[in-house]
This record gives structure tokens, sequence and C-alpha cells, in this order.
């Protein structure tokens, strides 16, 4: 990271104490992110989510932003896409599917890439997160 480069801001917008997980555990593990906010949909109206996504987007410039996102077709993503398509000042992509290898990801090439180079690497990132590991199968014929 160079000295002039500012990391990316990002906002995790999720259900219920999701996003707030997500950060706590990256920043258990990467230390402090700064610029990144938590946005809970919990006891909001839609209208209510969306006036505080662009609250949150107030802290993003014209170098843009992330919004990630738990679920494609949820409330979240909806107040996302309606905030994002009008308010942004900048670059704006949302990632939905948001996991621990993505938050960390994040954390450690926002200051690196632009806001649609660093969403595409974060898709490659959350989905290579998702994988079925072997389990070895105990032999029958062996004691314990």
């Amino acid at each position: 990271m160079s000295a002039e480069a500012r990391p990316l801001p990002a906002v995790l917008v999720t259900h219920g104490r999701v996003g707030q997980a997500l950060v706590d555990a990256a920043e258990a593990i990467v230390g402090p992110l700064a610029g990144v906010s938590v946005l809970s949909n919990d006891g909001l109206s839609r209208t209510a989510l969306v006036e505080r996504l662009r609250e949150c987007l107030r802290g993003f410039d014209a170098r843009g932003g992330l919004l990630l996102v738990d679920v494609a077709g949820g409330s979240c993503a909806q107040a996302a896409l309606a905030v994002a398509a009008r308010e942004a000042p900048g670059p704006c992509p949302i990632l939905t599917g948001v996991n621990l290898p993505v938050v960390l990801d994040f954390a450690l090439h926002r200051a690196d890439l632009t806001a649609p180079d660093l969403a595409e690497r974060l898709r490659g990132k959350g989905q290579a997160g998702v994988t079925i590991l072997a389990v070895p199968h105990a032999d029958p014929g062996r004691g314990t």
C-alpha cells in the first residue's frame, strides 16, 4: 500500500448480526477496519433501511466503495441497489454472499485496487471459500 493510497470504504448490509460478526472476526485477524460500516436490517422497514444506507454512503467519495450484502434477493440487496444506483458518489459495486474470506481479502487489498476491480477479486475469493472438504473415512477393519 502506498503512502498516498487511501483504503476504499465498505458497508456490510446484512440480516441480524451477520455483518458485525464478520467484521469482528476479520478485525481479530487483521486489526481494525477503519472506514468499514455495518448495517443490519433488524427491526428496520425498507424505507428506514434505505435511509440508514444513504447515511453510510456519505462516507464514500469519488473513488467509490463496496456494499457487501449477505443474500442476493433479500431486503438488504434491494436497499443496496436502490441507494447505489442513485446516490453513490463513485463506483459502488454490490457483492452478495459476503463471507469471512471476502471481508479478509477486502481488508488486505482495499488500498490496491479500484472498487470494480476489488469487487471482481472478492467474488473469486468468496466463491473459493465455499468448498467441500474431503473427510477421511474410518477403516472398519482397524481398531481405534
